[in-house]
């Protein structure tokens, strides 16, 4: 069972048509792609769809099988530990895995190789067909930008330099109102801002740092968005502002977390 197919058996229950049942929520052609298991939806407009019709989430999850629900809990595990950098969480989580669990593991190895700052070796003909198709995702319907964030270290800098250009260009289609999709990006710019640095691609840091600031102030982002401005402080050769950052960093118990960062030699 998939939430797109749970709604489409509680809309049907309903005897409502996709239109009815995404109404001033979601268009119709996103709520179809939804239902096709072709989208993904927040768990925000799942509860505005849910709460529209008055279905307890009790209710939605209910059909729900152990299975499916233990992998939804691991994929949060996963993604939480490496959006806190978390670097033993996730060797823990490594190692209580399932044999079955192959996509996980390769996720974490990916997760480890980028917060370690290590180039993760895949067959050359698989990482051509994954840029390629980085650059034709639909940037309107894109759910998160995860994969592409624990993978910086699979692309050489070129490679990763036109999917962020991609995505600079096609600003106006994303939604930056989404945090379960910023928290992604502001990954994937954090992780591409270390390889900048590392590059010495300073004036890509000032441009990402430039956009990072179009994003609205939410608390979701907030921390990412302190994360940026301490590369941007990097590249403007400021210190004493890099150094302020880590400090409060520091006294906020964020001491792992600066471990993966770059710093001034």
């Amino acid at each position: 069972m998939t939430i797109g197919r749970q709604l489409k058996k509680m809309r049907q229950l309903l005897n409502l048509s996709q239109s009815q049942m995404c109404a001033g929520i979601i268009s119709e052609s996103f709520y179809s792609k939804i239902e096709h298991d072709k989208n993904e939806l927040s768990i925000n407009k799942l509860l505005a769809l849910l709460n529209a019709h008055n279905i307890s989430l009790y209710d939605f999850f209910e059909e729900f099988d152990e299975e499916n629900l233990s992998k939804i809990k691991l994929e949060k595990q996963v993604y939480t530990a490496f959006n806190n950098r978390n670097i033993n969480q996730l060797r823990t989580i490594k190692k209580n895995l399932n044999n079955k669990d192959t996509i996980e593991l390769l996720k974490i190895n990916l997760m480890l190789a980028t917060l370690n700052h290590q180039v993760y070796e895949i067959p050359e003909k698989t990482r051509k067909e994954i840029i390629n198709g980085c650059l034709k995702v639909d940037l309107q319907n894109e759910k998160n930008f995860w994969n592409l964030a624990i993978s910086t270290y699979v692309y050489n800098f070129n490679e990763l330099s036109t999917f962020i250009d991609y995505i600079l260009d096609n600003v106006t289609e994303l939604d930056l109102t989404n945090d379960d999709m910023l928290v992604s990006l502001l990954n994937l710019i954090i992780n591409y801002m270390d390889r900048c640095f590392r590059e010495n691609s300073l004036n890509r840091i000032q441009i990402l740092g430039a956009f990072v600031k179009q994003i609205p102030d939410s608390f979701a982002v907030s921390f990412h968005k302190l994360i940026v401005k301490y590369y941007v402080a990097l590249a403007d050769n400021d210190i004493a502002l890099a150094n302020q950052i880590e400090n409060l960093l520091n006294k906020s118990g964020y001491q792992s977390y600066i471990k993966t960062l770059s710093v001034v030699e």
